[in-house]
């Protein structure tokens, strides 16, 4: 039989204070997860409302399926938490509560510091936060051009001397680091579940895996999440276009739309080939979101809004949800 191992392993958090507070957490330390503080989110993430038309932020179909995930237990705790059989608070009482959490956006920049890093993991055969020389989470996400008032990363690896399912890995790795089983603190859940944060950069990165004690696992998946808030506090539309095609309600892998056109105010996006889009609002007011094929919605969003997700399901449904649970 083939040997299978999981280790869902690492968190790390980095929050400076917004507001009057000015106290910074020291990078080589993880906040304590019941006294984190706010930052506020602008530079990094593609869309303005300036006009003119781009492809969405790349994501391949993993990692859009990991995003999704994300977003799911972000918009619905306590259906998440009831879905893995635990507590949304299990493990660190009162630590954390089922109240909805506004979605998140991929963005380029963080995305490319998880490349880098999940990259490098694989090939370099370690499984840690800082790189061998002792590069950290944050001096990646800043060398990749992101400056944050808040961030965290997640880790994730599995592994096999047989093949990886790559599909269900995903889904494996967002239960290992949601449920968080031994890991102290739950690291993990707390970052997943941070509302400070507005963006992330995921990277799937697949290939052969040796441990530290010689054991090669032929077929492994190395998983990075970086998390992230810019100082500019944008709002940020985004959401996925798919066809449904296994009726669960929800967004599977190889579900996803490519191609489609989605307009904001007079900007316009194509999605992504995971069927992915986003839209980065700098100025409050009333805008049309419109889709190909005829599906709108109009958005009012002030200074400060939560991220919106509307995501187009069979070309024509829209589910809206506004940060503040499923709305419709």
């Amino acid at each position: 039989m083939p040997k299978r191992l999981s280790i869902p392993a690492l968190a790390f958090m980095l929050v400076v204070a917004s507001g009057q507070q000015c106290a910074v957490t020291p990078v080589n330390n993880m906040t304590d997860p019941g006294n984190q503080t706010g930052g506020t989110g602008g530079n990094n993430s593609g869309g303005s409302n300036g006009g003119g038309s781009s492809t969405s932020i790349d994501a391949s179909l993993l990692e859009q399926l990991s995003l999704e995930r994300i977003n799911r237990a972000r918009l619905l705790p306590a259906t998440e938490a009831s879905m893995f059989n635990i507590a949304i608070d299990e493990g660190i009482p009162g630590q954390l509560n089922t109240t909805p959490k506004p979605a998140v956006t991929m963005n380029a920049n963080l995305r490319g510091a998880a490349l880098e890093h999940s990259t490098d993991m694989l090939d370099r055969d370690y499984f840690e936060h800082d790189t061998p020389e002792g590069v950290t989470p944050f001096e990646r996400m800043q060398n990749a051009g992101y400056m944050f008032t808040a961030a965290g990363e997640n880790l994730a690896w599995r592994g096999t001397t047989g093949t990886l399912n790559v599909v269900q890995t995903v889904d494996d790795q967002h239960e290992d680091l949601f449920v968080d089983e031994g890991i102290p603190d739950r690291g993990h859940r707390v970052t997943m579940l941070n509302a400070a944060f507005r963006e992330v950069g995921i990277s799937i990165v697949t290939g052969a895996f040796t441990r530290d004690d010689g054991t090669v696992f032929t077929s492994s998946m190395m998983q990075t999440q970086d998390y992230g808030t810019d100082p500019g506090d944008p709002t940020f539309v985004l959401g996925v276009v798919y066809n449904d095609t296994n009726a669960n309600g929800q967004y599977d892998y190889n579900e996803g739309r490519g191609g489609i056109t989605v307009q904001l105010g007079n900007v316009q996006r194509t999605t992504n080939d995971a069927g992915g889009y986003s839209f980065r609002v700098n100025a409050a007011g009333t805008y049309t979101l419109l889709f190909s094929g005829g599906a709108s919605r109009s958005l009012t969003i002030e200074d400060g809004d939560p991220n919106i997700k509307v995501d187009v399901i069979d070309g024509t449904r829209l589910e809206v949800n506004l940060g503040l649970g499923l709305l419709e």
